[in-house]
């Protein structure tokens, strides 16, 4: 059985967006990425099974056509307490879960098989599967930037959570950490 990887690119300050949901520039890496880059993605393509994010995550990328061509052509799982009246467009898998976090995880695993479930979505999910124990690793690409009142990715009372530094890749454009979660 794959691992539960909590996936995000924040700011130097530990925002995943701006005060207001904005991106600030955090993800131009992944969608311009230099040849070191390239790899990491290739890398987390190849390995992922599964995908679990928020509704709030899933709808930006709706609204922006994120989904038309997913390099992640796995099922999605959407923590929503209600599922939208049309689907985006592309062939991406999304199957809404109105049953929580834990649920969500739990299914995505069940898709993943071998591979891993990549929680990729929502600084609130991610604080939510954090507090649940349900994280094996969390990969962080830094980004050189600072956005003030930003949305923080830790946070929701988690308490302190132990890592183990896995590896770093460290590139103009973003370094990439990875930690498992000490147990």
């Amino acid at each position: 059985m794959g691992k539960v990887i909590l996936d995000m690119t924040v700011s130097i300050n530990g925002c995943v967006a701006g005060a207001n949901d904005e991106p600030g520039g955090l993800h131009d890496w992944f969608f311009i990425p230099s040849e070191v880059n390239q790899a990491v993605i290739e890398e987390q393509i190849k390995s992922t099974g599964a995908l679990v994010m928020g509704r709030r995550t899933y709808d930006m990328g709706a609204s922006q056509d994120g989904f038309a061509e997913n390099p992640f052509q796995v099922d999605h799982f959407i923590v929503s307490h209600s599922e939208p009246d049309s689907r985006p467009k592309g062939d991406t898998s999304f199957t809404f879960v109105s049953t929580g976090v834990p649920d969500a995880v739990r299914l995505a695993r069940a898709a993943a098989g071998e591979r891993n479930v990549v929680v990729g979505g929502g600084a609130s999910i991610a604080q939510q599967c954090l507090a649940a124990d349900l994280v094996d690793e969390i990969r962080l690409a830094v980004r050189p930037v600072v956005l003030t009142g930003g949305i923080p990715l830790f946070g929701g009372g988690a308490g302190m959570i132990e890592l183990e530094r896995l590896a770093v890749v460290d590139t103009p454009e973003v370094t990439h950490f990875r930690f498992a979660v000490a147990r």
